[in-house]
């Protein structure tokens, strides 16, 4: 502690602040010669009183110079802080990082020098630069391991592969039969995983590259749709796919990709959904002169994500819940590569669920305009198993079971063809005859869905999707429901604001209200 007799407070502080500082702190005279430090500076370097006898030039010597001009010497270490070395007393040296302040005055040139050792951030910098290429080394061993197993592994795969598919065109029992059948899913799982593990070394290494062909984006949704339409209606699902009419037919990107994308969506979405449906929304978000960005949704009534588990979900080989590796299998890998695949075709993936109560995955994705075939009209879908009605919504089910089930094109065409036309009063009313209470719940969960997207887009902060859900929701009210449709006419007001809480508070009611009466 620096004693306070017989000086002034000023110097005292002065004093207190040189002596405990953890900087080297050296004043000098016109000549460079030192006529003050404080005790680190004798500390590092070594020396005691013996140091007013040396000059700034002995200390910093391979960076000061005797007889050179001021500011040729130090112009770089005025601007900033530079890296040099100091030499203690007994001619060792040591790297600091030095700053020269010079002050002009009547009688001399006055300098003060501050160095702070640096030797332990230079050690510390070694070492993180040799655990980066430890690191490095390490990801390019595992990358190349993952590379080499999968080719590997491949082969063998394949080969039982192609003799079970021989096996199966030959005379068997049924016992037989379904042995066979269980080896050719077994080998499906597992060429399957295969290609996870080598599409998630592609992705570490930086190897992964999209390709940009020309493809048909209606047919491409009829293809995903009729690829999964065995386990939807295998599981007894019901489907609802609904695509916007104002996305270009021919689009320019990595079709293959994109398809991976959603068929692990909609795997995911068939694995962990047991009762309900599954919809699908794909909607044109922006468009220019040379490429048109997609918004993809995907809706499930599913055993749904806690929200301590969601950011688990993207990262590789981890499961939400531990236990649905027992339950359900998986690897953890799927939805990590969606994510990766996403941000390579310049978009987002997010999701959005409830326990219980189902989930929300939604993502963007950037193709190019192709210059051909966008001038023909994509509403031709001609398949009589898929069913996609654009800008509309109906159920998709197996043929035994989906009878004459009207389409759902907004809830008030509904309620007309229900004969529910009548005035309401305090709450929507469901029909006696089994028939309009099956057309109601229809109405009822279309509502939901678009209540749902619009909460999405809220919490996205995509105001222009936002308000186009908005007044498709005001619209599907029937205006003779007072209380309802007024709440819709305030929601599209609160979404043109941009107002988040009030907008959340409307859909709250809204939704609260359709709850009452499903």
């Amino acid at each position: 502690m620096v004693p306070r007799d017989n000086i002034s407070d000023i110097e005292w502080k002065y004093r207190l602040m040189l002596e405990n500082s953890f900087e080297m702190i050296l004043f000098f005279d016109d000549q460079g010669k030192i006529v003050d430090c404080n005790l680190t500076a004798k500390t590092e370097l070594g020396y005691e009183d013996d140091i007013f006898d040396k000059t700034i030039f002995d200390i910093f010597q391979k960076t000061l110079f005797k007889g050179a001009d001021y500011d040729t010497i130090i112009r770089e270490y005025i601007k900033k802080p530079g890296e040099t070395v100091a030499y203690r007393k007994n001619q060792t040296c040591f790297p600091v990082e030095l700053m020269i302040k010079i002050i002009q005055t009547d009688r001399n040139i006055v300098g003060v020098c501050t160095a702070r050792n640096i030797t332990c951030k230079n050690d510390m910098i070694r070492e993180m630069r040799a655990i980066q290429n430890e690191l490095k080394n390490a990801n390019k061993f595992q990358t190349n391991f993952f590379a080499n197993i999968t080719h590997e592994l491949r082969t063998p795969v394949n080969g039982i592969l192609g003799l079970t598919g021989n096996l199966l065109d030959t005379e068997l029992s049924y016992g037989q039969l379904d042995m066979i059948n269980i080896i050719r899913n077994c080998c499906l799982n597992m060429s399957a995983l295969i290609n996870d593990l080598l599409d998630c070394s592609k992705i570490s290494s930086g190897k992964l590259e999209l390709e940009q062909r020309e493809f048909d984006f209606f047919k491409f949704i009829n293809q995903i749709i009729a690829f999964n339409r065995n386990s939807i209606n295998e599981k007894g699902l019901k489907l609802l796919v609904n695509v916007a009419t104002d996305i270009p037919k021919m689009v320019i990107g990595d079709e293959f990709r994109l398809s991976q994308i959603l068929n692990n969506l909609f795997s995911n979405a068939i694995k962990f959904t047991s009762v309900g449906q599954i919809a699908l929304e794909v909607v044109k978000t922006f468009q220019s002169e040379q490429e048109v960005e997609l918004f993809f949704i995907l809706m499930d009534t599913g055993i749904g994500i806690g929200d301590e588990d969601k950011d688990k979900l993207f990262q590789s080989f981890m499961q939400a819940d531990g236990t649905i590796t027992r339950r359900f299998g998986g690897t953890g890998l799927g939805l990590s590569i969606c994510k990766e695949l996403v941000e390579l075709m310049n978009g987002s993936i997010s999701v959005n669920s409830e326990v219980s109560k189902g989930s929300t995955f939604s993502f963007s994705v950037r193709l190019k305009i192709s210059t051909s075939g966008n001038d023909t009209n994509p509403m031709s879908i001609s398949s009589d198993d898929i069913n996609i009605i654009h800008d509309r919504k109906i159920p998709f089910m197996n043929n035994k079971t989906i009878g004459s089930l009207p389409e759902i094109d907004y809830i008030g065409k509904i309620l007309n063809e229900a004969n529910l036309s009548k005035p309401f009063s305090d709450e929507i009313r469901f029909m006696q005859d089994e028939q309009g209470k099956c057309c109601m719940e229809e109405c009822i969960t279309n509502l939901k869905f678009q209540v749902d997207k619009l909460n999405l887009c809220i919490e996205m902060e995509n105001w222009y999707k936002a308000e186009s859900f908005a007044e498709t929701i005001s619209k599907m009210i029937p205006k003779d429901h007072k209380g309802l449709w007024r709440l819709g006419f305030q929601l599209v007001l609160s979404v043109r604001k941009e107002d988040v809480v009030k907008s959340k508070e409307l859909l709250q009611e809204i939704k609260a209200i359709l709850t009452e009466v499903s």
